[in-house]
């Protein structure tokens, strides 16, 4: 049995409620306990630029950044304005190199957030921690300079208008075929670029 943790970007369709729904599938777990010295103790990322793109090819603008933190429920929800049919959902994986020459901000932007660090590295895009056959492990992706450019982008298409689309992100992939590759990432490098293609790579709408 796979479990499937939620959360949502929240809009609207036709004046009813629609949900971009990001889930994360983990093997044959049956609750998701964060912090409970199982496979994941910890699963944060951000993403930026997210937008839905309509049949007729116009961009609805949707979140310019946004902290996705299991452990903060508050995180879990995004609000759009949203009416039209949507051929396809766009975002990015982490923070454009923009924003981080830019310097720290406030919000979801915030050092403070653990997400940051430092002006030189930059922001961290994508951060799982957890056990797994009794070693831990400690994913901390990000890079905003050449050659260590980590943003990543998705694009999803959408193949059934409904008021929730799905967005999964299979944890097993990433435990299965990267940690084994490495499992201690905490600064930029080229390593941290390809596992960042892959973990973009793993995110699929059903």
């Amino acid at each position: 049995m796979r479990v499937f943790f939620v959360f949502f970007f929240l809009g609207s369709l036709k004046l009813t409620a629609q949900y971009v729904t990001f889930t994360a599938e983990l093997g044959d777990s049956t609750t998701l306990v964060l912090g409970d010295s199982k496979r994941i103790s910890k699963l944060t990322f951000y993403v930026s630029d997210v937008q839905l793109e309509t049949m007729n090819g116009e961009f609805v603008e949707v979140a310019a950044y946004h902290l996705i933190d299991f452990k903060d429920s508050n995180s879990l929800k995004i609000e759009t304005d949203n009416e039209r049919e949507i051929k396809s959902i766009h975002f990015k994986l982490g923070i454009d190199s923009t924003t981080n020459v830019s310097g720290a901000y406030g919000g979801v932007l915030d050092p403070t957030k653990g997400m940051y660090w430092s002006w030189q590295s930059g922001y961290i895009n994508f951060k799982i921690e957890g056990v797994v056959q009794r070693e831990k492990y400690i994913l901390h992706l990000g890079g905003y300079s050449y050659p260590f450019k980590s943003v990543q982008q998705i694009i999803l298409p959408v193949k059934t208008q409904s008021d929730e689309f799905r967005i999964t992100l299979p944890v097993d992939e990433i435990i299965e075929k990267l940690i084994p590759i490495d499992n201690t990432i905490m600064s930029p490098s080229l390593k941290a670029v390809e596992m960042s293609k892959s973990v973009s790579s793993f995110f699929y709408l059903k």
